[in-house]
C-alpha cells in the first residue's frame, strides 16, 4: 500500500502487518482483515487503498475524523468504532455541542470536524458503534476497548484542553491475547498505569497537542510495550528515544527498528 514500510508480527491468529501512514493514520492487515485508525486524506492518498473491514476513529478533529478518506475506503459492510465526540457529529447533535445555547461556542475545540456533519450520510448506512471511555465491544473476532485520551496541562487560549476528557478515545485491540494500543491524542495521563501487556503501542509525540519527548519516554516506559511506534510527530530523533526507552521495548520509526 503506497510506498510505506510494512512491519510484520506473529500473533495467535496469524500474521499482522502494520503500516504507520502519517500523522495519526495507521493501517493494519490482519490475515486479510483490513483495519484503519484515523484515516486522513490530507496526509495520505487512500485512492487505491484496500477497502476497510473496520475503521477506528479516536476523536472528532479533522486530521483524525476525515470523511474524504472514509469515502475512499469504506463500504456498506465496514464497521466503525468511534468516540463519543465523533458519535455526536454523526448524529448531527449540534445542541449538545454548545456550552451555552445563547452563544456560538462549542464545548469541543475548534479543530472538531464540523464539516463532517454535512457529509456523514455514508456512515449512517454502515454499522457504527459509539464507545465511551471504559466501554468495550467484540467485533469480527476482535475485542476492542475504549480507553481515555485527553490533555491535562496543554490548553488553548480559551482555557479548554486541546483534547477534552471523555470526548475522545484511545483503543486497545485484543485478539486472543495479542494486544495493540492506539493511544489517540493524549498527554501522559493517570489511566495509563492500567494499560498492561501491550504487544504493539502507537503513541503520539508532539507538543502542545499531545506529549513532549520526555513525556513520551515516561509514558512508554510506564506501559512497556514490546514494540513501540511513535505517531503524530513533526520531528523525531529515533536514536535518542531508543536510548531513553527501557530495554525490551523495540522502537520502530519509518519501518526501521532501533
Amino acid at each position: 500500500m503506497g510506498n510505506k514500510v510494512h512491519n510484520s508480527f506473529y500473533t495467535p491468529m496469524g500474521l499482522v502487518d502494520v503500516e504507520f501512514l502519517a500523522h495519526g493514520s495507521i493501517h493494519i492487515d490482519w490475515e486479510g482483515m483490513q483495519l484503519y485508525v484515523d484515516p486522513c486524506s490530507t496526509v495520505y492518498d487512500f485512492t487505491d487503498a484496500p477497502k476497510a473491514d473496520v475503521i477506528l476513529i479516536t476523536h472528532a478533529h479533522g486530521g483524525h475524523y476525515d470523511c474524504r478518506a472514509i469515502e475512499k475506503i469504506a463500504t456498506p459492510n465496514t464497521t466503525f468504532v468511534v468516540s463519543k465526540g465523533v458519535g455526536t457529529c454523526i448524529d448531527n447533535d449540534l445542541p449538545s455541542l454548545h456550552l451555552n445555547p445563547d452563544d456560538n461556542k462549542y464545548n469541543v475545540d475548534p479543530s472538531t470536524s464540523l464539516e463532517n456533519m454535512r457529509k456523514i450520510n455514508k456512515l449512517k448506512h454502515c454499522k457504527v458503534d459509539v464507545l465511551k471511555n471504559g466501554d468495550n465491544i467484540a467485533s469480527r473476532g476482535l475485542t476492542i476497548y475504549a480507553v481515555p485520551a485527553y490533555n491535562i496541562n496543554n490548553k488553548r487560549s480559551n482555557g479548554h484542553p486541546y483534547h477534552i476528557k471523555g470526548e475522545g478515545n484511545g483503543y486497545i485491540l485484543d485478539m486472543q491475547g495479542f494486544r495493540m494500543y492506539f493511544a489517540g491524542d493524549t498527554e501522559m495521563i493517570p489511566e495509563m498505569k492500567d494499560i498492561k501487556n501491550i504487544d504493539i503501542a502507537f503513541m503520539p509525540k508532539n507538543e502542545p497537542y499531545t506529549m513532549s519527548d520526555e513525556e513520551f519516554v515516561k509514558a512508554a516506559n510506564l506501559i512497556a510495550p514490546k514494540n513501540l511506534f511513535p505517531v503524530h510527530y513533526a520531528e523525531i530523533d529515533p536514536k535518542k528515544l531508543a536510548h531513553e526507552t527501557s530495554t525490551g521495548i523495540c522502537l520502530y520509526v519509518n519501518g526501521r527498528q532501533y
